[in-house]
């Protein structure tokens, strides 16, 4: 068996990036946000301005993200991924935008090696990160859409709800099957 993924996702600001920073902190395979990735680079500045030009690139480097941890991975181990392909469905979506055909191409490969999508329901406080400019409300609405567009496209998503860090971690290690192990 090969290593598999678990998609770990919700709206904005819904603690997945804090979640993946404690399961690699613990010693799990993690794969960063990819967006996040390309929002903190100063060479892509204006790449935001054209929603259609950065979910392409956030494909491709949630792409070579995953190909790279998935290489390194041990058999039958998981890997926890801040944001999967599939989110980039929920994105367009959300912008008016159509999928594009690398997308559509990426996703059952994604579908096929993602055991599950934990999806983490908002924080009830809302509180941006520095890197995120939505509202509340444009965040509600993404985490609308990102809820509905799993659930069409993925037969087993998880609803996580906000709990404080140590539980949650608890039910995403759960979920992976890694309960009797250090955490």
């Amino acid at each position: 068996m090969t290593a598999e993924f678990i998609v770990i996702t919700g709206g904005p600001c819904s603690g997945k990036t804090t979640i993946i920073q404690a399961l690699a902190e613990a010693g799990h395979t993690t794969v960063p946000e990819a967006a996040t990735e390309l929002i903190e680079d100063p060479a892509l500045e204006n790449l935001r301005a054209d929603a259609l030009e950065f979910q392409l690139q956030v494909l491709r480097r949630q792409l070579e993200n995953e190909k790279r941890a998935y290489e390194r991975a041990e058999p039958q181990s998981i890997i926890f991924l801040d944001r999967g392909i599939g989110d980039g469905f929920g994105y367009l979506s959300y912008h008016g935008l159509e999928p594009f055909e690398e997308l559509l191409d990426a996703w059952p490969e994604a579908r096929e090696r993602s055991r599950c999508v934990l999806f983490f329901d908002s924080r009830p406080d809302y509180q941006a990160a520095s890197h995120r400019s939505e509202t509340p409300e444009e965040a509600r609405r993404i985490h609308e859409i990102l809820l509905a567009d799993y659930r069409s496209r993925h037969d087993r998503v998880l609803l996580i709800p906000w709990l404080p860090v140590e539980e949650r971690l608890a039910l995403v290690l759960e979920e992976a099957g890694l309960t009797g192990r250090e955490a």
